[in-house]
């Protein structure tokens, strides 16, 4: 990328907007990160460039800001990314002992079928993100919670990787780089 301008987008690192970023720009330049989408949204409008989710495959809609996007920016690229989420915890952990799991409302709603058949006794716990919720339980490492999220955030985090949830049909995120 020519422009010298940083990349803001939600955190922390290990974040699906964090791995798509790095995917898309080929490398960790430039990339800050925001607790909201209203930070995201402040820094374009300062001058800089935003990375935000738009759409996922099998959950719809990411969060309706394609109006203020539309109306405030311009959307410059788009590209999928590949979700991929897997059940992580800390060493020793077993899938059958978990008793809570930690993610965001749509790896959840991603994973609600292996959820479902594999961990329907676990309380479901909401976090900001899945990367937020392999901080926790990387911090924690409490030997019945786990985290949903990304193999790469669960190794990020040192986390062991107990089962991989598979897709029954392709689970994509679209991205979009915008500006003001």
């Amino acid at each position: 990328m020519k422009n010298k301008k940083k990349i803001y987008t939600l955190g922390p690192k290990g974040s699906f907007h964090h791995l798509s970023c790095v995917e898309y720009l080929g490398g960790q330049q430039e990339i800050e990160f925001c607790e909201s989408f209203g930070g995201i949204f402040e820094a374009v409008r300062a001058g800089h460039l935003g990375w935000i989710a738009l759409y996922n495959s099998l959950a719809g809609i990411v969060e309706n800001h394609e109006n203020e996007i539309n109306k405030n920016f311009t959307l410059l690229d788009e590209m999928d990314y590949e979700v991929k989420l897997c059940v992580s915890a800390a060493h020793g952990t077993k899938l059958k002992d978990l008793e809570k799991i930690y993610s965001h409302e749509k790896a959840f709603g991603e994973s609600k079928r292996f959820i479902n058949e594999k961990l329907s006794k676990a309380e479901l716990i909401n976090c900001p993100s899945t990367s937020h919720a392999a901080e926790k339980v990387a911090k924690e490492k409490m030997q019945n919670s786990a985290a949903i999220c990304h193999a790469e955030t669960a190794k990020f985090y040192g986390l062991d990787i107990l089962a991989n949830i598979p897709n029954k049909r392709k689970n994509e995120t679209s991205f979009g780089l915008f500006a003001s």
